[in-house]
């Protein structure tokens, strides 16, 4: 028997951007581009936040509010290094797009009554 998944990635996307939003919150973009650690912290987050819309595969399609091939191309980026990482580039994208994603996220899943 095969068990859906669609809803526990879609848990995980969530917590993803969460966590991603939470290490940026009340920090400049100078002051997150100069945390090292802080910086990785959030590449391996987006590759993980990128792996787990991988996995919504063909249900995606029904979350048309959700941009999934830019969260899997940016995972595959930074999985991959095709190209040095711009942090000023992620932390933009946490405080500009993540609200928006993450709102999407909370929709889906309230529609499948999570």
């Amino acid at each position: 028997m095969s068990m859906d998944r669609t809803p526990a990635h879609l848990v995980d996307m969530l917590g993803f951007t969460q966590e991603l939003q939470a290490l940026a919150s009340g920090l400049s973009c100078a002051e997150f581009v100069s945390q090292r650690i802080l910086c990785l912290a959030v590449e391996k987050l987006f590759i993980n936040l990128g792996e787990a819309a991988v996995r919504v595969g063909a249900d995606s399609s029904l979350y048309p509010g959700i941009p999934w091939r830019r969260i899997i191309g940016l995972r595959n980026i930074l999985a991959h290094g095709y190209e040095q990482v711009a942090h000023e580039i992620l932390y933009q994208t946490i405080v500009q797009e993540l609200p928006a994603v993450n709102a999407s996220l909370g929709e889906a899943l309230q529609s499948l009554g999570q």
